[in-house]
């Protein structure tokens, strides 16, 4: 069997080096002299790159001419705000539910004598939520329905919330983006920095042949 792991080894060299095409990397090389030379090239500006995003949205991928950012930007901000406009209508039903439902129940619980001689509440927007006759529902459903309106109202005011805190973090990482690029633009590559990754075997005298990577670094 150790005959044959040398074989084995070798086999599995060829078959890596078959399947396996050499990945070559090209690295950024910043060129500094101390010497000033003047250059035709306009140098593109992170500055302004940034300042037209904080003005409007996409315009500094538009500055940076990545257009293709644009509609991927607009998209998750049209998904948030039609989010917390989704979020705030909900909240809204269900607070006032809540609170129209609380000043029902008030009435409902006085003692008869006191209880008609008080008018009902005319507001029952509570009905919207879950229609039924809560004139004669008992004290249990009544505080079932109760704790659910408060659970549905703090869970849409707490998902509006949210909405809020990712719109302005959609707005910041445009900003980022936009400014990251830019400084990006700026930078100077060069093919002659490379670096290569191919298979290799190597021998030991403990392990005997084994596979692995050999990289290679040329300036």
């Amino acid at each position: 069997m150790n005959k044959l792991r040398p074989l084995f080894g070798l086999v599995a060299v060829l078959c890596v080096m078959f399947f396996a095409r050499p990945l070559r990397v090209q690295a950024q090389k910043i060129i500094a002299d101390t010497v000033q030379v003047e250059s035709s090239t306009k140098v593109h500006s992170p500055h302004k790159a940034t300042m037209y995003s904080v003005m409007l949205p996409g315009l500094g991928q538009a500055y940076n001419k990545k257009y293709w950012k644009i509609p991927i930007l607009y998209a998750g901000i049209g998904a948030t705000v039609y989010a917390i406009d989704w979020n705030t209508k909900r909240f809204k039903e269900n607070k006032n539910a809540f609170r129209d439902f609380s000043i029902f129940l008030e009435w409902k619980n006085l003692p008869e004598e006191q209880q008609s001689q008080t008018p009902k509440p005319t507001a029952n927007s509570y009905q919207k939520i879950l229609d039924r006759d809560w004139d004669n529902s008992d004290s249990r459903t009544d505080q079932w329905f109760k704790t659910q309106l408060q659970n549905r109202k703090d869970s849409y005011k707490h998902d509006r919330d949210l909405s809020y805190i990712i719109l302005a973090g959609v707005y910041v990482l445009n900003i980022i983006d936009a400014a990251i690029d830019a400084h990006l633009m700026n930078f100077n590559v060069n093919d002659e920095l490379t670096l290569r990754v191919e298979p290799a075997v190597s021998y030991s005298a403990f392990t005997g042949n084994s596979l692995g990577f050999r990289c290679q670094i040329t300036f």
